[in-house]
């Protein structure tokens, strides 16, 4: 069973400098630090000559902020291994991602696509949650959609800031 969900984002800026900013090593360095949660962490930086990257990156959800039910499965901080693969695309830009919690059996898999739409671009964010665990698989993918599309959101907000406030 997999649960999956389809979100868009709007950017003030094309997609070219919107994927520029998402692949910058200042940039993660400071989402992860403003977002990352316990023991964030920038794990890999490989940018590519096209102006892509392969990013590898370390982040925490506290676990008081989880469901009970989430916190007998997964004592303490929720740690999550995510994989991104950024490349610039004819209409503006694509990415996979893929996250895992080690040491469950559960994963995330995404792509995003950037797309110029008039003075700025739209990202299309297609997310799916898979935890083969019998009775609870299902509960626990529908709390990792909602806590990820909670993150996608502030990420978002400080992508928008960032690229709207020069602190590039």
């Amino acid at each position: 069973m997999a649960t999956s969900t389809e979100t868009t984002h709007r950017y003030p800026r094309p997609a070219a400098e919107v994927l520029s900013a998402l692949v910058d090593e200042r940039y993660l360095r400071a989402r992860l630090a403003a977002l990352g949660g316990p023991g964030a962490e920038l794990v890999e930086h490989a940018p590519s000559p096209d102006g892509g990257a392969r990013v590898v990156l370390r982040q925490g959800i506290p676990g008081d902020r989880l469901p009970s039910f989430v916190r007998s499965l997964v004592p303490g901080d929720l740690v999550i291994e995510r994989t991104e693969r950024w490349e610039p695309t004819a209409s503006g830009a694509g990415a996979t991602i893929d996250a895992k919690v080690p040491g469950t059996p559960g994963s995330i898999d995404c792509s995003v696509r950037l797309a110029d739409s008039g003075d700025g671009c739209v990202a299309t964010v297609t997310l799916v949650a898979k935890v083969p665990v019998p009775f609870v698989g299902g509960k626990v993918e529908k709390v990792i959609v909602d806590q990820v599309g909670r993150l996608l959101a502030a990420e978002h907000a400080f992508t928008v800031d960032w690229l709207t406030s020069g602190a590039r």
